[in-house]
């Protein structure tokens, strides 16, 4: 049991500590199709998280750590904020069964051995955020970032946004709430 378990952790350690210690290839991540839509009660975003989890991801998802994808989404009218809210997706690997789980917030966790499955969820954005009418034309902000995560394999910590070259995906809207649709 224990050279099996060794057999799946030695390749994910050498891999991350390649990472920490070696020059890494960063992303390029944007937001594309950001789309606003409404009900009687909440403002939905959506968009696609393009070119965000290439080249060194696949070491840093297979780890074994949570790895958390922060997504913020805020209406603001002027420099007023008038609400805020940041969603977070994680996404987990267990070396001993090879299997990802990607949680969202409010859906069910997905459950995969597809690394590419696993992007893909991650690059699908929806949200909500409760408004009132009344406060007719705002701008919606929708911004992507990563977190700092702590490696207990190699006690490190390591700022994610580095994977990102320090660039925060986000795209802005403006939606008159007073309007039918």
């Amino acid at each position: 049991m224990f050279e099996a378990l060794s057999a799946k952790l030695f390749p994910t350690l050498v891999s991350l500590s390649m990472l920490f210690f070696s020059s890494f290839q960063g992303n390029d991540p944007r937001l594309q199709n950001f789309v606003l839509s409404k009900s009687e009660s909440f403002i939905y975003a959506k968009a696609e998280l393009i070119s965000a989890f290439e080249n060194d991801f696949a070491s840093i998802f297979s780890s074994g750590a949570t790895i958390p994808i922060h997504l913020h989404f805020q209406l603001k009218k002027g420099n007023q904020i008038l609400a805020k809210r940041i969603f977070i997706s994680n996404v987990s690997f267990d070396p001993l069964t090879g299997i990802y789980q990607v949680s969202k917030e409010g859906m069910p966790p997905l459950k995969t051995q597809s690394l590419d499955a696993v992007k893909r969820e991650l690059s699908h954005l929806e949200c909500a955020i409760p408004y009132q009418e009344s406060w007719g034309k705002v701008n919606a902000h929708l911004m992507a970032e990563l977190p700092r995560v702590h490696f207990s394999t190699l006690d490190k910590e390591l700022d994610l946004m580095v994977l990102w070259k320090y660039k925060k995906p986000s795209a802005k809207a403006q939606i008159d709430l007073r309007r039918k649709f």
